[in-house]
């Protein structure tokens, strides 16, 4: 197999350039221009074997995996619209929000091989240039945190983003989905998802890189915080997406990696 490092195209490394460095506060990512100096050198740097760290984004080249940390921005209410966004984001309308610039989860997802494309759930205008796109690559997201006990840090856990919604016109909790790597795009000069913080929506929106996978994507009127199941507000999260291998993405939802929870 070839070096991960080599499947950096000069595409991707022209993204990767845009937003060089750690994203700092959410002020600091406001006020920071993308810049596509050539000499600017990729910020990824390998950290553990098959690790690397791609900004605030840490990626997993054998498990085919990629990590990024935030945390639980609602515990209740909506409707909801995103399951992440950036800080300074649709915070009242999403679940969590997460640490990082929107290029370096892009950059990390196209370094694993997954290809962008239209989401298969949307019902795109029949004059859309995107129902010409192949459909999108599949993927599963899970949230990682610990819980806390009177004493202690408690047991690290993980579940399926799914869990953290609720239907309200069904009247039950999410069912199980896969999440579509449609990708975001430049817009005027700038990168799409940077404009408005909008990284993993479940309502269409076509400036998001990761969007749900069900026809309830083409609606607002879906969608709480399932409160049941949701940590307090500000309690620190990892959010991680997992690469559906292709011989997986044909059944709904795909297979839950080794090692999730059960209760």
């Amino acid at each position: 197999m070839r070096p991960f490092l080599v499947l950096l195209c000069p595409a991707v490394i022209l993204l990767i350039a845009a937003t060089s460095g750690e994203p700092g506060t959410p002020k600091d990512e406001e006020v920071q221009e993308p810049r596509f100096e050539q000499e600017q050198q990729p910020p990824i740097r390998k950290i553990g074997p098959h690790l690397y760290r791609i900004g605030a984004v840490v990626v997993d080249s054998k498990g085919r995996s990629v990590r990024c940390r935030g945390r639980v921005n609602m515990d209740e209410g909506g409707p909801i619209e995103l399951l992440a966004c950036l800080p300074r984001g649709k915070t009242h309308e999403s679940v969590f929000t997460l640490d990082l610039a929107p290029k370096h989860l892009q950059v990390a997802l196209l370094l694993l091989g997954v290809k962008s494309g239209r989401n298969p759930a949307v019902e795109y205008p029949e004059d859309s240039v995107e129902r010409l796109r192949p459909p999108g690559d599949k993927t599963l997201v899970f949230v990682e945190w610990e819980e806390p006990t009177d004493d202690s840090e408690g047991p690290k856990l993980r579940r399926r983003a799914e869990e953290f919604l609720y239907n309200v016109q069904a009247d039950t909790p999410m069912a199980q989905a896969t999440w579509i790597f449609t990708g975001s795009r430049m817009v005027d000069g700038k990168f799409g998802a940077d404009l408005d913080g909008t990284l993993i929506t479940t309502y269409h929106d076509p400036l998001a890189i990761l969007e749900l996978c069900d026809p309830t994507v083409n609606d607002d009127i879906y969608y709480f915080v399932n409160a049941k199941r949701c940590p307090p507000v500000g309690t620190p999260v990892t959010l991680m997406i997992q690469v559906v291998p292709k011989v997986d993405a044909q059944k709904e939802g795909g297979e839950s990696p080794p090692g999730e929870d059960d209760e």
